[in-house]
């Protein structure tokens, strides 16, 4: 059984915020889809936002098997 989870982390860069960063985490990310895609969609929320895009980060949890 498969239990690989993989996220996606967005940094959103804008004077707004505080520090000036906002970061997003989108779950359940479909396994397989390949970085440029995911570039491809924080860009396009980015400029939704009205933001830069800063740092992405592909996050993979993965069951650790015990004894």
């Amino acid at each position: 059984m498969n239990q690989v989870q993989e996220s996606i982390q967005f940094t959103f860069a804008n004077e707004v915020y505080a520090n000036g960063k906002k970061s997003r985490i989108f779950k359940n990310v479909k396994e397989g889809v390949e970085d440029k895609a995911l570039i491809q969609v924080g860009e396009a929320i980015s400029q939704l936002q009205g933001d830069d895009l800063g740092d992405v980060f592909k996050i993979t949890k993965t069951p650790v098997a015990k004894g």
